[in-house]
């Protein structure tokens, strides 16, 4: 298992959020008043960090 750094966890994962509609990743701080680069849609959900499979 790979070692785990904070300051590379960060700069994958911290303020990267997915859009709902076209899966297009948006890096902001504040999701609530961003719309998806891509499609416009304005739903966004955070990256997840676990694997899901």
């Amino acid at each position: 298992m790979a070692q785990k750094f904070e300051e590379a966890e960060e700069r994958v994962f911290g303020n990267v959020y997915v859009c709902r509609r076209c899966n297009a990743r948006n890096r902001t701080t504040n999701p609530e008043n961003t719309v998806c680069r891509k499609c416009g849609y304005k739903h966004l959900r955070k990256k997840n960090q676990e694997f899901a499979g």
